[in-house]
C-alpha cells in the first residue's frame, strides 16, 4: 500500500485525503493550526453559543465536483437545493424584485424568467438574453486578454444589465469586479451555470453549518479509512535527495517513509515552504467581509437576498440573526469595527428602514486573503498539480483548475491531485 503525506487540512487537503484513502492509499494528514477546514469552517459564537460559519458559501447546481464529493462522504443530505431557481433582489425602502425561472422546459424556463424580471427594462432584458444565448457558442480563449467589463461593453450590454445582473454574478462567483475579472474565466463559468443542464443554475445552501456539511462528515470518512490526522503540526523543512522528497521536518518531529507528498496550502504559504521556485509568481488576493447581526425582530422572510447597488452584496436570513456578505471588500477590510458597523447600519436603513434599531449584537469576520484575484495575469500564474519534484504534488483552489477560488475549485483541485498520484503509482508498477 502506497503511503501519502498530505500537508494542509483545508478543504483541498481533506478532499484529497478522502479520494486517496478511498483508493486504498495509506494517508497521513498534518495541519498547522488546531482546526480543519481552512476557509471552510464554523466556530461557536461566544455569546449565543451558536455555531456560525466563517462566511456564507453559496453552491450551485453546476458544482458537480462538490456534489459528487458530498455523495462520496455520505453528506449529500446536508444541503438544500432550490426547487426552481429564484433570487430576491432587494432595493431601497424594502422593495423586493423576484428573479425566478418559469415552468417552461429548459432553457426557456430561465430565459422567460429573465424576461419577466421587473427590475430591468425591456431593452436591458433583450441585451442580456441575447448575450446569454450567444455564450454557449463563444470560444472563451478569444477573451483571454480582456476584462469582463470590456467584454460586456463589446457585446452592447446596457449599464443596468451590467450593474444589476452581470456584476452580481461576477462579484459573487469571482469575488472581484467586472473591470478586473478575466472575461475568459467568466465566460467559462457562465457556460457551466447556464448551459450544463436544467438544474445547473439552481442555488444550493448548506442546511446547517459548514462544519456539519463538510468537516464532520469528512472526519468520519477519514476515520473509517484509517487516515491519521495530526493538528497543530507545521511543516518546516523538506528533506530532498535526487529530485525526490524523502521526508519532512515539522515543529514536532521528522516524518519519513512516504511514497508521495501532497502540499495543499494557500499559495502564500507555499512560498514560505521554499520547496519549489515561486520567485516569479505573485498571486494577488481579494478579501471578503462577513457581518453577523443578532436582531430583536427580524422582518426578513426569504432565506437570502441579493442587494442591488450597495456595498452589501448578500443578506442571508437565519431568523434570530442575519449574515451580510460583502465580496471584493478592499474598501472595507482595513476599517475599524466602529466604522464598519456604521456603514452597515446606514446601508441597512436605506434598504430596510429602521432595521438598525433592532440590532442587538454584531460579529465581524474579516478574510483578507479569501480568494485569489482571477485577472488574466493571475490566471497565467496558476501551477499544475504535478511538480518537477518526482513525488511532490499540489492542490488548492489557486492551482490550475480552470475554476475560480471556490469550494468547487478546491474540491476539483483535490480530485486532480489524487488522480495524478494514482496515475503515477500505476505507472511505477
Amino acid at each position: 500500500m502506497k503511503k501519502v503525506l498530505v500537508i494542509g487540512g483545508g478543504l483541498s487537503g481533506l478532499a484529497a485525503s478522502c479520494y486517496l484513502s478511498h483508493n486504498k492509499f495509506d494517508v497521513t494528514l498534518i495541519e498547522s493550526t488546531h482546526k480543519l477546514g481552512g476557509k471552510t469552517h464554523s466556530f461557536q459564537e461566544r455569546n449565543s453559543k451558536i455555531e456560525i460559519d466563517n462566511g456564507q458559501h453559496i453552491l450551485l447546481g453546476c458544482y458537480f465536483e462538490t456534489l459528487n464529493f458530498l455523495k462520496l462522504i455520505s453528506a449529500i443530505n446536508k444541503i438544500k437545493v432550490q426547487n426552481e431557481f429564484s433570487i430576491n433582489y432587494l432595493i431601497p425602502n424594502f422593495q423586493v424584485h423576484l428573479l425566478k425561472s418559469s415552468n417552461f422546459f429548459y432553457p426557456f424556463n430561465l430565459l422567460y424568467g429573465l424576461y419577466s424580471f421587473s427590475l430591468l427594462t425591456v431593452k436591458d432584458k433583450i441585451s442580456l438574453i441575447r448575450l446569454l444565448l450567444k455564450i454557449k457558442f463563444i470560444d472563451s480563449d478569444s477573451l483571454s486578454i480582456i476584462s469582463v467589463k470590456k467584454w460586456l461593453e463589446n457585446e452592447n450590454q446596457t449599464q443596468a444589465s451590467i450593474r444589476l445582473f452581470w456584476e452580481v454574478i461576477c462579484v459573487g462567483a469571482l469575488n472581484i469586479s467586472t473591470d478586473v475579472a478575466s472575461a475568459k474565466l467568466f465566460c467559462e463559468i457562465l457556460k457551466q451555470i447556464f448551459w450544463s443542464g436544467s438544474d445547473s443554475f439552481k442555488i444550493i445552501l448548506p442546511e446547517k453549518s459548514l462544519n456539519d456539511t463538510f468537516i464532520h462528515p469528512i472526519e468520519s470518512f477519514l476515520k473509517k479509512n484509517n487516515v491519521g490526522i495530526f493538528k497543530s503540526e507545521k511543516c518546516e523543512k523538506f528533506i530532498v535527495s535526487e529530485n525526490k522528497i524523502i521526508g519532512i521536518k515539522t515543529n514536532k518531529r521528522t516524518l519519513t517513509g512516504f511514497d508521495y507528498y501532497l502540499i495543499a496550502v494557500p499559495f502564500y504559504s507555499l512560498k514560505l515552504l521554499e520547496i519549489i521556485n515561486t520567485n516569479n509568481l505573485d498571486i494577488k488576493y481579494s478579501p471578503i467581509l462577513n457581518v453577523y447581526l443578532w436582531l430583536n425582530n427580524n422582518p426578513l422572510k426569504e432565506p437570502f437576498y441579493a442587494v442591488a447597488d450597495s456595498v452589501i452584496h448578500w443578506i442571508f436570513n437565519q431568523h434570530d440573526f442575519i449574515n451580510i456578505t460583502i465580496s471584493n471588500a478592499d474598501n472595507l477590510i482595513d476599517k475599524s469595527r466602529i466604522e464598519i458597523e456604521k456603514i452597515i447600519k446606514d446601508e441597512l436603513n436605506r434598504f430596510i428602514p429602521n432595521l438598525s434599531k433592532e440590532i442587538k449584537r454584531t460579529v465581524i469576520i474579516k478574510e483578507k486573503k479569501a480568494t485569489f484575484i482571477p485577472s488574466n495575469e493571475n490566471l497565467r500564474k496558476r501551477l499544475k498539480s504535478k511538480t518537477e519534484i518526482s513525488n511532490l504534488f499540489l492542490a488548492g483552489d489557486w492551482t490550475d483548475t480552470k475554476l475560480p477560488s471556490t469550494i468547487e475549485g478546491a474540491i476539483k483541485s483535490a480530485r486532480i491531485a489524487a488522480e495524478e498520484i494514482i496515475k503515477d503509482s500505476f505507472d511505477r508498477k
